[in-house]
Parts: structure tokens; sequence; C-alpha cells
């Protein structure tokens, strides 16, 4: 016999949403009098399925009542077990129903959240009951319940291989599907739930520890498990000497261990599946130490999740995983939190936190409790405190610390409050970050470092495998063959840059969207172009495929009309349709939500935070969930947060938003007389609109380089760089004469930043625009063809500043010590004329001056340590005591030059001419130059041997210089100056060819598809 709990309160005349209001007590009574009803008709446990009444219903009736359903099966339960305790299948039963109803909930919220088409079917009213006879037979299965003692063991120890839950999964995929779902989405769908199942019953059984304390061991709930007895096998899990070890379960923390389970039913984007569906495991290199012998054990790659759980043994150091952005930090994180809270608690609890949601507090677990939720802030500062269970402190973005406002010393902050912590010795720190952003901290910590390698032949292997699981066979073969035909596996690729891009997880699966969606195929001219575009960067190819995203995403809106594509049952949830379109347009022109989302992105760009607090009662509109996320703040009360869903996709907004205001300082208007005049007419306007725009901090070099690519598309639409650069080039020259701090401008834009919680002082700003300006201007001139002149025209004296840049570069240590050397080093100040300008002592170590007009230049006591000198002009250039060991000057010219006490070690002198040159007491030793040169120099007073000036040594010979290569071998010395450029791991060259270290043409595995994706793939079973 069956009890339908529906059934028993409708026939007492209580309305199942009366009983959302009620409290735990009329609740509890409700449950109360059930139990009673279930005495007297000798029912058991088993005769409850709330599932099952749950899932006969239409989501309309669902939607309202599934709360009220869990809460009161919650109920019963308690009220069961007082009675007599519960067996471990009766546990277990009423367990999993109470954990699948609050999964099923959360996905559904998930997918309205997404504004999914089915749920557009599944809202249309219908019978109070689904009639769909599948779904019918299969509820069948579950109702009256059987689950025998070994079921129970099998479903709390399996969990989503269990039968329990492949049974109840089977009805869910029949109740998605009578919904409205197709049948691959519904499957879909319930991975997700299952993903997360696991942390549901967590809590169940923690809320519901003593009725259920025979699950407790299964879930690793509190102390339920002897520390001792997890792994024997290693002295990392052992209690720490003289801790106390409590046998109350704290609550605060089973929910988070729980949460970080949950987190794994979220969409990846727009997707019907998560994270974990296409998950693949990575490698990484790790970094050697800097006092390991080189050419001796060289190191190799190795499972990026091995090597972070062997870290768990070291509690001395701090392992840092290390890549640029899209190689997988922040995934990484994601699933390594959540097995170490399914496998290794209690012995290591995982703490994740996002270092970019922080605010520095006076020690690292203040700092660390500002990016913790609400609720659990005390909680953190005990766990820290205990000695067990040990902590894993998982701060994923290093490089997305924000500043404290105040000054620009958010980082060292937060690496002294780390120093501190770490040299207690009591837990486990990890920290991610991009490679880059290291080598400002230096040796200041105790590191084990390792690089995220690109994906090699097995992962593809095993991606290709996952997309044919959560797409179909063909779909995934046909993608494999697409990257195949373009030879894009080979080594070397002739599309070296996308080959280079395929081996990143984010823009594989990006680029495997578009694919499948029909945006990408061999005969594409525009992608052909972009990918064999031969650019120092990647910019080119990276703006069509995020520009096409874009089209993809809104139902290509701008250019070329919609490609008509015929949806098979089926497929209709793996392409934007037109109602999925229209349902993310809400009735808006796809311009007028562009230029809505260009605007949410200069605000997170301005916060300088990578978010937007925004009050709980503010209205923003509806933003693609493909590019912005928000979320509850943990910060501020009653605000959310709005930022975006990946770093490299905000960068693209970011950049398509600047241009776009970029471009208005170029636009024209007739008035009614027809005088044609700039929109942004007046100095004063024009400055005002750019310090709203740039002074929010430094502009990133992606940005940049996109905001640049986001123009050249306008081009064609009457925009022209050399308007641009005049426009930027007079607020410029007014900006080196302090006008705009004059006229107040930059207070009004502080103002503005101020009110995005960007506490940037006035001189942090005014740096700011400065800098930000003269990148832009160094960019556009090269566009334009036209010269650049910082200090204006030399060869008018009275108006010619000498200092313009030397002051720039003062103005920017408010925002970072060496803000212009870092952010200029590329190719900034390659080609501009700088002649005539004071360059005293400046820092321009490995800063690329290729072409660049040095004549008359004072550069006395220059750091040019490793600079590209190529082709420059150094005539008449003052070059006295300057630093230019390993600098590249070929071909340079140096006629006149005075290279008097320079430090030339190692330098890169063929093809210069030496005749004219003040060589007096000039270090040349190991320089690269013909013999003749070398012959003509040590006339004219050049030193050779080290004897002859060993004081010039001592003083200026760099560290970092260890070893200097035969003289006489000038072929292989001609690139010593590249030795000082970094490199980052070996995820890509700097420039050129890209490395691709394996090559799929020549493995025989990849000879069929079929072999690559598996012919499990194509079974159309979900189990």
């Amino acid at each position: 016999m069956n009890l339908s709990i529906r059934n028993w309160v409708v026939d007492r005349y209580i309305a199942i949403n009366q009983i959302n209001g009620f409290s735990a007590g009329q609740m509890a009574g409700i449950a109360y009098r059930i139990v009673q009803d279930m005495e007297f008709k000798s029912l058991v446990p088993f005769d409850i399925c709330t599932l099952a009444e749950v899932l006969e219903l239409p989501l309309g009736i669902v939607w309202e009542e599934i709360t009220t359903i869990a809460l009161l099966t919650e109920s019963l339960l308690h009220s069961l077990s007082q009675n007599k305790p519960l067996k471990r299948n009766e546990g277990t039963w009423l367990a999993f129903q109470i954990a699948y109803l609050q999964t099923l909930q959360q996905v559904l919220y998930q997918e309205a959240s997404l504004q999914r088409t089915w749920l557009d079917r599944a809202m249309i009213p219908t019978q109070p009951y689904l009639q769909d006879a599948q779904l019918q037979g299969l509820l069948k299965t579950l109702s009256p319940g059987k689950l025998t003692d070994t079921q129970a063991e099998q479903a709390l120890s399996l969990v989503a291989d269990s039968l329990l839950v492949q049974q109840i999964n089977n009805v869910t995929v029949a109740w998605f599907v009578a919904n409205g779902a197709e049948e691959p989405e519904a499957k879909l769908l319930t991975r997700r739930l299952v993903n997360s199942l696991l942390g549901h019953l967590l809590v169940v059984i923690a809320n519901n520890a003593a009725p259920l304390a025979q699950l407790q061991k299964f879930v690793r709930l509190g102390n339920s498990l002897p520390p001792s007895s997890i792994n024997p096998e290693t002295r990392l899990l052992e209690i720490a000497p003289g801790s106390i070890v409590s046998d109350k379960i704290d609550l605060e923390r089973e929910y988070y261990r729980a949460s970080l389970l949950q987190s794994f039913s979220t969409p990846l984007l727009l997707e019907s599946f998560a994270l974990k569906d296409i998950y693949v495991p990575l490698t990484g290199l790790p970094v050697e130490e800097s006092g390991s012998k080189s050419g001796k054990n060289i190191a190799q790659p190795v499972d990026l999740m091995t090597w972070a759980k062997q870290q768990l043994g070291d509690l001395k150091t701090i392992a840092v995983i290390e890549s640029e952005s899209g190689y997988g930090k922040t995934s990484f994180c994601q699933i390594w939190a959540g097995q170490v809270a399914q496998e290794l608690y209690p012995s290591w609890m995982p703490v994740l936190i996002r270092l970019r949601d922080v605010r520095y507090g006076k020690t690292l677990v203040e700092t660390l409790n500002s990016a913790f939720p609400l609720t659990l802030h005390s909680n953190l500062a005990t766990w820290l405190e205990q000695g067990f269970p040990r902590c894993l402190l998982l701060l994923d973005g290093l490089d997305e610390l924000p500043d404290t406002g105040e000054n620009a010393r958010g980082k060292a902050i937060f690496i002294q409050q780390l120093r501190k912590f770490q040299s207690q010795y009591q837990h486990k720190v990890v920290l991610t970050s991009r490679s880059t952003t290291l080598l400002e901290i230096g040796s200041e910590l105790p590191l084990r470092r390792i690089t995220i390698q690109p994906l090699t032949v097995d992962q593809l292997k095993q991606w290709f495998q996952n997309w044919a699981m959560v797409q179909s066979l063909p779909i995934a073969q046909n993608f494999f063959l697409f990257l195949k035909q373009a030879g894009l596996f080979a080594s070397p690729s002739k599309l070296s840059t996308l080959s280079t891009l395929i081996r990143q997880p984010l823009m594989l699966y990006l680029l495997a969207i578009l694919h499948r969606d029909g945006l990408l195929n061999l005969d594409d001219e525009g992608l052909q172009v972009a990918a064999s575009a031969q650019q120092t960067s990647n910019t080119l190819l990276l703006w069509e495929i995020y520009h096409r995203l874009q089209r993809w995403l809104l139902g290509y809106p701008q250019t070329g009309g919609m490609k008509m594509m015929l949806l098979r049952s089926g497929s209709a949830h793996i392409h934007r349709t037109p109602l999925a379109i229209a349902n993310l347009l809400a009735g808006r022109h796809p311009q007028d939500l562009i230029e809505q989302m260009q605007a949410w992105s200069l605000k997170i760009l301005h916060s300088d935070r990578h978010q937007v607090n925004l009050p709980k009662e503010s209205n923003p509109p509806t933003l693609p969930a493909f590019y912005f996320c928000s979320g509850v703040n943990t910060q501020i009360q009653q605000t959310t947060k709005l930022e975006f869903s990946h770093q490299k996709l905000g960068e693209y907004l970011c950049g398509e938003a600047i241009a776009a205001q970029l471009s208005l300082l170029t636009q024209q208007q007739q008035d009614t007389y027809g005088t044609i005049t700039f929109i942004l007419d007046s100095p004063s306007t024009v400055a005002q609109h750019l310090y709203n725009l740039l002074g929010y901090g430094i502009l990133s070099q992606e940005i940049e380089e996109l905001t640049l690519e986001g123009l050249r598309r306008q081009q064609k639409r009457e925009f022209s760089f050399e308007v641009l650069f005049q426009r930027l080039e007079s607020f410029w020259h007014d900006y080196c004469q302090g006008r705009w701090l004059n006229e107040g401008i930059v207070h009004k834009a502080l103002t503005h930043f101020q009110a995005l919680q960007n506490y940037k002082n006035v001189e942090q700003v005014n740096a700011a625009v400065g800098l930000n300006v003269f990148l832009l201007l160094c960019a556009t001139y090269r566009e334009a063809k036209v010269p650049f002149c910082p200090g204006g025209n030399p060869a008018n004296l009275a108006l010619f500043n000498p200092i313009a840049v030397t002051g720039l570069i003062g103005r920017t240590t408010v925002l970072h010590k060496s803000a212009f050397a870092m952010r200029t080093r590329a190719k900034s100040l390659a080609g501009i004329n700088l002649s005539g300008t004071s360059l005293l002592q400046v820092m321009l170590n490995r800063a690329n001056l290729e072409g660049t007009n040095f004549s008359d230049a004072e550069l006395i006591g220059a750091n040019l340590t490793g600079a590209n000198l190529q082709q420059a002009n150094l005539t008449g250039a003052n070059l006295q005591q300057a630093n230019l060991t390993g600098a590249n000057l070929q071909q340079a010219n140096l006629t006149g030059a005075n290279l008097q006490q320079a430090n030339l070690t190692g330098a890169n002198l063929m093809g210069v001419n030496l005749n004219s040159v003040n060589l007096t007491n000039a270090c040349l030793f190991h320089a690269i130059l013909a013999d003749a040169d070398k012959e003509f120099a040590s006339l004219n007073g050049a030193l050779f041997c080290k004897e002859d000036f060993p004081d010039i040594i001592s003083l200026m010979l760099p560290e970092s210089l260890n070893s200097i290569p035969d003289s006489n071998n000038i072929e292989a010395d001609t690139q010593i100056w590249i030795k000082d450029i970094p490199t980052i791991g070996r995820i890509e060259s700097a420039e050129g060819i890209p490395t691709l270290p394996i090559n799929l043409d020549d493995d025989d595995d990849y000879a069929e598809n079929e072999t690559v994706l598996g012919n499990h793939a194509a079974d159309d079973s979900y189990y």
C-alpha cells in the first residue's frame, strides 16, 4: 500500500501553498499526524515516496510545491525516528528522496535563470497530472519503494553509480521530457543534478545527524571517521600535535563542504551540461628552483592533480599553480576542492577563496574572511585557529588582487600577511596566478611552482570523448575532422596561432561551440586570414572568435544575416534557436543589448576589482549569462555583485566598449548653418570623456590590443586613426602641462570611479589617464602612419617639453613602482620619436625599442639591460654610464653617440658603425662585433678584459647574467639579448611560430575517429 502525502493533506482541506507559511512546529505537527495514520494502517517508511509524487506533476505545480514537499518529507523522517530508530535502508530511502528533491529544485532555478525554451513549453497549463505513458510506467518502479541493506550501502557508497540513483534518474529524464525538454537535453539536466546530489545528501544527513546516525560515515560527517583510519599510508593526514578533536558536528563547516559539491551542477555558460562533465585532468611542468644545476634533473610534465596532492605533505612551502588566463586554473581549484571535500575530509578541510573578492584586514585571516560567505566569517577564523582539521586554502587569482585604494600596495600587503601566516606551518596554502604576476613578488615567499601545460594528445582524446558524451558522436567527429583537415594537429602547422589556441581548454571549447552551430568551416576566408596573420600576438584571431560568438549569441544581428539551419528533433538545445534568442533579447534590438553589455562592461572595468556591486533593489537589464554572472556579495550586505563569466570574454567586451568610446572622439556633426564640428568639440569635454574612460587604473596589454582591433573594424564606417591620434595628441600635450588638474577635470572623474567602489585618489587617476593615453598614442601612431613626439617638436624649443616622458614615469609610480617600465616593455616605445628628450637614469630594461629615435637624447645612467635597440637612431645620444648589458644594437645608428663608461657586456653590435662613437672606458667584454670593429674600439679606449674594469663589472653586471658565450662564435651570439626576455613555462613562444609540442597527425590512434571518440558515445542510452 502506498501513502500519498499530497492526497493526505488535501483530504484534510489543507492547501499545499498554505503550508509554505507554516512554522517548523506546525510542519512537525502535520508529520506527527501522518505518522499516526501510518501506524494505524500498518505502513512503513518505504510506503512513502514523495519523490514519485512530485515527478508525476507538471512543472507549474512542482514549482510551487517542491519546497513544501521536501520539508514535509524531512519532518516525517524526524517523526518516524522518534517512535523507533530507523534502519539504515529506511533512513537511506528517505534521505535520498529529500536530497534529490532539493537538487532538482536547484537545477530548475538554474534553468529558469538561463531562460530555457523548454520551460516555456513546460509552463503551459495542463492537467493536474502528467499523462505520459513512459513516465507513468517508470514511476511504478519507485512506489512503493524497496531497498535492501546491500542496496542502501551501495547507494551511500557509490551515489551516482548506484542502482537506486540510476533508477530515479530514469524517471527524472522521463519527467523532463514529459514537460517539454528534448531527450538529450533531459539527460544532460539529469547528469547535472546527479553531479551535486552528494552535496545535498550531506546537508540532509548533517541536519538529521541523530536519526541518520548510520549514514554519517558514508559522507564523512564531522569526525565520524578516526583520522588515522582514513589513509594509513601517509603521514600528511595525521592530526597535528596538541590538537583537540571535538565530538560535535560543526554544521557551518558541513554546509560549506556541501556547497563545494553542490556547485558541480552549475551549467557551463549557456550549456545544459556542467564543467565536471567536460573537464579533462591537466598536466603541469614543475618550475625548477633557481639553485638547481642546469642540464640535470630536467623537469618533466606531471599530472597536476597528483602533484597538488603531493604538496599536502609539505607545510613549509606554498604551492603555486601558474598559467595564462584560459588554461584552467580556476576550474582545477573547483574540481580539487570538491574532491578534497569528498575524499580527504575530515583530515583536510578545503577552503576556496577568490582573491578578487577580498578586502584587506590587519591579518591574513581577516583578509580572507572578507571573501567568505557572511554566515561563515567567524567560522573561518575558528577553522584556521584549530589544528584539526587542517585547512587547504585554495587562493585563486593572485593577479586579481585589488588595490587598497589609498595606495598601490595591495599585493605587497597581501604577501606580507601570507608570509607571516605561512611561517606557522599549520595549514596548506595553494595559490593560482599568472606567471607574470609572480615576477613581482620575487623570492619573498617559499614557493613550489608548477606551470599548466597545453593539452596533450591523450588529453585531447579525452576531451573529444567528453564532447561526444555531452553533444553527440557526429558533432564531436565533425569537429575533430575540421581541426585535422585544417592541419591544426600537425607540427608545425600552417595556422600556428589557431593550432596553439586549440590546446587551451577555454578556447577549444569556444571553437567547438562555433563549429557546432555552423560558424566555422574550412572555406572560411575570414578565419584563415585571422589565423595566418603574421603578428607577434593572436589578437586578430581572438577578436574574430569573440566577434563570431557574439553573433552566435544574438542571432547574427550585425553582418551577413542569419545562417539558416535545420533543427532536427533532439538537437535544438545545442543551437541558438529563434526562441532562445527571443528570450534573451526580451523585446530589445540586438544593438541595444550590445550597448547595454558595453556599458556594464565599463562599469566592471572601472571598478578595477573585476566586479561591480549593485543594491539589491536596483533593476539592471537582463544580461547574457554567457558573458555575465551575478551573485550575493560576501562583503556588503543587501548588495549583489556583477562580474564577467570569464576574464577572457570580459576582456573582449571591455576592448569593444573602449573602442566605441574612443571612436566618439572622431565623430562629427553638421549644424543648421552647415558647419561641421566634432560631437565632443571642446578640449575640456574631450578631457572629461578620457578621464572618465581611462582613469580607473592601468589599461592591460590584452584589452589595449583588442581595443585597437575593434577600432580597425570601425575604419570602414567613417572612423579615422589619424583623427583619433590628433585628438589624443592634443589632449596629451595639455596633460603634460597640468591643464586638466588645474581645471578640476580629474576631480569630476574621481567621483565617477568612487561611485563604483574604486577608491583611487586624484594622483592615481591622473597618472592612470596619462599612462593609458600615452599607450594609445604609441599604438595609434603606427596605424595612422604619422610620427609621434611625446615632448613635441624638438625644433621648436619654446614649445618642446624634454621631460614629458620622465614626468609621466614619475607620476605613474603612485600606481606601481615600475608601472611605466612593465607596461611599455612589449612594443609601446618601438619607433616613436624621443629625440632631444631627457631620460636620465630611466629604467627601460628588456624594452622593445626597435627603430626608436633617440637622437640627441640624454640617456646618462639609463638601464637598457637586454633592450632591443635594433635599428634605433642614437645619433648624438649621451649614453654615458648607461647599462646596455645584453642589449641588441644590431644596425643601430650610433653616429656621434657618447658611450663613455657604458657597460655593453654581451651586447650585440653587429652592423654598427663605431667610427664616431666615444668609447672611452666602455665595457665591451664579450660584446658581439666584427674583428675590425673590435680592434677599432680597443684603440679608442674600449675595455675588453675583466682585469681592466673590475669596478665597472662589480657595480653594473647584473646577477642574472650567469654565463656569457664565447665571443668568437658570432653567429651563435647574435641573439644573446633574447635571453633576458622572460618566458612563461612552455605555454607558447614569445613571438613567431608558437611551439607545438604534440602532433596528432603522427598518432596512429587518430587515424580513425571512432577510436578517438569511443564507440560508447554513440549509445543512445543515458546509463
